[in-house]
């Protein structure tokens, strides 16, 4: 089912491994990206129900990319949760002012990040 998949968008292999591991344990579908480059189509291809987005990506930054998300009328709609090690209420400002509906900091706190990827899921 579409509302259960997650696209996480992390460049850091680890950090990845970490998101999967604890979304697919909680009985997620996920799809992966590394960058943000041809994102657009992914997304519009893999019709997920939320968006897992690293703000700091190589090339196409997550705040760029909320953006674009954002602006296009097939994935608009598509909650967006930003994940980041930038802890300045700045960045969370700019992350949400991009489109995004939430804000996880890093290192991720398991249990706060599946309680906010069911709300954002309306689980």
């Amino acid at each position: 089912m579409a509302h259960q998949t997650i696209f996480v968008v992390e460049d850091n292999p680890l950090n990845r491994e970490l998101v999967v591991d604890l979304l697919e344990g909680a009985g997620y579908t996920v799809l992966q990206a590394d960058e943000g480059v041809g994102l657009l189509e992914r997304v519009k291809a893999g019709r997920p129900g939320l968006i897992l987005l690293d703000l700091q990506l190589p090339g196409l930054d997550g705040v760029t990319l909320a953006r674009q998300l954002k602006a296009d009328p097939a994935t608009r709609e598509i909650p967006i949760v930003a994940m980041t090690a930038y802890v300045r209420l700045e960045d969370q400002e700019r992350a949400m002012a991009a489109g995004c509906d939430g804000y996880l900091r890093k290192p991720l706190d398991t249990q706060g990040f599946l309680q906010t990827v069911a709300r954002h899921l309306g689980r």
